[in-house]
């Protein structure tokens, strides 16, 4: 993924996401698994009230703004964007990086070694062996996000349609 922004959008966002916004490492895969725990996805998060502003960051990120359930203590509307695909979060964060403090800095840096060791972990076919413990197990897991799949998860969808009438004779 590549996105198309000017030194000056890239700047403009990370003073946005400076004050406003969050990164963090999401590890709910390692509890779902005993083998080949994923190691955790890295994601970027920035929610305000002013619509406009969140709008416009989800323009130059490519994803959709939305409104948590949550309003503020004085009961306003909360609007937020979630980056969550390894893709964009690659090619946006090393961009980021020098805009920002220390702190920031520290964070976007564990997200950064975060995408790295996934690649470790993907290129060496650990992917392949949770994918089969979860068939053996009788138990599938959705991603509930696309944005949190491989590009080249898609790639292969025709050859696992072709193994669905298999799969369930010997799951019924």
């Amino acid at each position: 993924m590549t996105l198309s922004l000017t030194e000056i959008e890239i700047a403009w966002l990370a003073g946005l996401i400076e004050g406003e916004g969050s990164f963090g490492l999401d590890a709910r895969s390692a509890t779902q698994y005993k083998i080949s725990r994923a190691p955790p996805s890295p994601y970027m998060r920035i929610s305000m009230i002013d619509e406009d502003v969140i709008e416009r960051v989800g323009k130059l990120v490519n994803k959709k703004c939305f409104s948590p359930t949550r309003r503020t203590v004085t009961e306003k509307q909360v609007y937020a964007v979630h980056v969550g695909d390894r893709a964009t979060l690659s090619w946006l964060l090393p961009r980021l990086f020098p805009y920002f403090g220390k702190r920031r800095q520290e964070a976007v840096q564990e997200c950064l070694d975060a995408l790295a060791d996934w690649e470790v972990w993907y290129a060496a076919g650990k992917r392949g062996e949770m994918a089969k413990q979860g068939v053996l197990s009788k138990k599938f897991m959705a991603s509930k996000s696309f944005d949190m799949m491989s590009p080249d998860v898609f790639e292969n969808i025709p050859d696992v349609l072709e193994d669905i009438p298999d799969v369930l004779e010997n799951i019924l």
